[in-house]
């Protein structure tokens, strides 16, 4: 009894699938980091936020009373 192994998908199509997944979660990542990633700059800017809503008893970290 031979065992034979029959592809359902390519294993070209796997890689290339899997390439478009690992260039798609790159840019996302790249995307994300840019616009909420750490910066010295946006680090400043959240204590900032913080102080001022704390001496203005705000609890948002935006400084600003949310609306519901």
């Amino acid at each position: 009894m031979g065992l034979i192994l029959t592809a359902i998908v390519s294993p070209g199509v796997i890689g290339g699938t899997l390439l478009v997944v690992l260039a798609g979660g790159w840019v996302m990542n790249r995307i994300v980091q840019k616009k909420y990633g750490y910066t010295p700059e946006r680090e400043k800017q959240l204590e900032e936020g913080q102080e001022q809503g704390l001496s203005e008893g705000r609890s948002c970290l935006s400084g600003k009373k949310k609306r519901y």
